[in-house]
């Protein structure tokens, strides 16, 4: 019997089918939290100067516009982050630049997703043709996959966007189901944002109870959703 690869060798045979995705992955999964520890500092040290934003001004609101679409789609800033500090420190005004910010984003993620990725999966599916089987019978529903990954409050967005690009999912798609999907949980967010005096009560505030049951019910659904998308029969 073979016996099972680990996640170190399985990352070693993806750098060498593919290195630049490989150093993408790692860029997605370890850049948003780095980024973040000077981001979100900077942003509550500027509290002031950015409140008086004016987001009804149009190149105002092109250039915040901007912004967002960088920190999300070149993975500076989680989402659910850079969601909360907009409710906190720019209200309601900012909420649909946000809402653009994101699909934006996934357009930028997936495309340098993609040209990254190439056939690196399809490459690496070759040792599992189990997997890679399962895969090509879902294409025709991924839309339904795109919007629990994007429902669920923990994967996050940029290594969602590259790991859609591997699987060829369509921009298209993942735009119009991922904006679906982001928007529970980008709502909640910055709701909570705009109702706390800090991001320090923002972390810390009412526990399980409240909103959190709402975030751990977008957590529950989106993992029951995915595991519906693979365990049901395509018929």
């Amino acid at each position: 019997m073979e016996k099972k690869r680990g996640i170190f060798k399985e990352f070693t045979e993806a750098s060498r089918i593919n290195p630049l995705m490989a150093v993408a992955m790692l860029w997605v999964s370890i850049m948003p939290a780095l980024a973040s520890t000077f981001l979100v500092p900077l942003a509550l040290a500027k509290s002031a100067q950015l409140s008086e934003i004016n987001f009804y001004d149009p190149l105002t609101g092109l250039l915040a516009l901007l912004t967002a679409v960088a920190l999300m789609g070149f993975a500076l800033m989680p989402t659910t982050m850079l969601a909360a500090l907009s409710g906190f420190l720019l209200g309601w005004s900012a909420f649909p630049w946000l809402v653009l910010g994101y699909t934006l984003a996934t357009l930028l993620g997936y495309g340098w997703g993609k040209g990254l990725g190439q056939d690196s999966l399809d490459l690496l599916l070759e040792k599992y043709p189990k997997a890679k089987t399962l895969l090509d019978q879902k294409k025709g529903s991924i839309g339904e996959l795109i919007f629990f990954v994007r429902l669920s409050p923990i994967i996050p967005f940029a290594l969602s966007n590259l790991l859609f690009a591997l699987m060829h999912s369509g921009w298209k798609k993942l735009v119009i189901f991922g904006t679906i999907g982001m928007l529970p949980r980008t709502t909640l967010v910055f709701l909570s944002g705009t109702m706390v005096s800090s991001m320090l009560e923002a972390i810390r505030s009412e526990g399980i109870g409240g909103k959190g049951w709402i975030f751990a019910g977008l957590l529950l659904l989106s993992i029951w959703g995915i595991w519906r998308f693979f365990r049901r029969d395509n018929r």
